[in-house]
């Protein structure tokens, strides 16, 4: 079952511990990895209700983790452990949960904008709900291209206007209870930081972490991971590769993926092994990379 690895895969599957990140070029066999460590763990798993939490970015990132594990691995992952994307984690564990803590709704919070649905507010701060959002400071940002939001938020080096009344706009509309996928994953991490039990919790529950396409995770989402490491977590694997960012439209910044690995550089691993190229191809774009 795990005879397709290459003695670095197989070094990341079955030796590694603590926490760790794999940097993996393009066509290393990063999708493979993360599966078959997966597999692994999940197999030698002993805890009943206690479980992996393998995290990726994207819907496609994750449900290729999830066939890799079905067709390479002939296993599936179900309770105790989650597979599935960050924003659906924090979404199921921490925001929708205790949201209404931060929002001071009086019901369970409701996502809207996408991914989740059209949002139509009317006009004229309303109809930008789900185009704006706070950063990790707590300052207004857009979220969305600028054309899709006229109103200009800084001038002459100093928020406008419209910032505060954008600002109000939100925490109305999170009175009755809406948010924004962008506001979700922000509201978890000033409640995680508020109230450390439910990050004690999250730990406890998930003592193991997987986490894929860390390159384009938000300051905010890396942030989130941070403050869960700070309690129960033992064991969690990040990986990723900057050079493959892709969302930095959406806030993603690949230098948190980078000090990462700087970090915990003595207990990490770098997949640099091309399986979809043929020899002739690397070595012509060597010399460009």
């Amino acid at each position: 079952m795990f005879s397709r690895l290459s003695p670095k895969q197989h070094r990341i599957v079955f030796n590694k511990d603590g926490h760790f990140v794999v940097r993996a070029c393009p066509g290393s066999g990063k999708t493979l990895t993360v599966a078959a460590r997966l597999a692994y763990r999940m197999q030698v798993w002993s805890l009943k209700h206690q479980g992996i939490a393998a995290l990726s970015f994207t819907n496609v990132a994750w449900e290729e983790i999830k066939k890799k594990l079905e067709n390479d691995f002939y296993t599936t992952c179900r309770y105790p452990h989650f597979l599935g994307t960050i924003d659906s984690f924090i979404n199921q564990y921490i925001f929708l949960p205790f949201g209404h803590l931060f929002m001071n709704c009086v019901s369970r919070p409701v996502l809207v904008g996408e991914p989740h649905g059209h949002w139509s507010g009317p006009p004229f701060y309303e109809q930008y709900f789900d185009k704006v959002s706070l950063d990790i400071s707590g300052f207004l940002i857009k979220t969305a291209p600028i054309q899709s939001v006229p109103v200009p938020l800084i001038k002459n080096g100093l928020e406008t206007k419209h910032v505060t009344n954008l600002i109000k706009m939100k925490q109305k509309y999170w009175g009755k209870g809406f948010t924004t996928q962008d506001d979700a994953n922000y509201i978890a991490m000033k409640l995680l930081e508020k109230y450390p039990d439910i990050a004690r919790a999250i730990g406890f529950r998930f003592p193991e972490f997987i986490i894929d396409e860390a390159q384009d995770t938000s300051e905010i989402q890396m942030k989130i991971i941070d403050l869960l490491l700070e309690k129960e977590i033992k064991q969690i694997m990040i990986v990723g590769d900057p050079d493959q960012a892709i969302f930095e439209w959406r806030q993603a910044n690949p230098k948190l993926f980078e000090d990462k690995y700087n970090v915990w550089e003595n207990n990490s691993e770098v997949l640099n092994e091309n399986w979809r190229s043929s020899q002739l191809i690397c070595n012509c774009s060597h010399p460009l990379s």
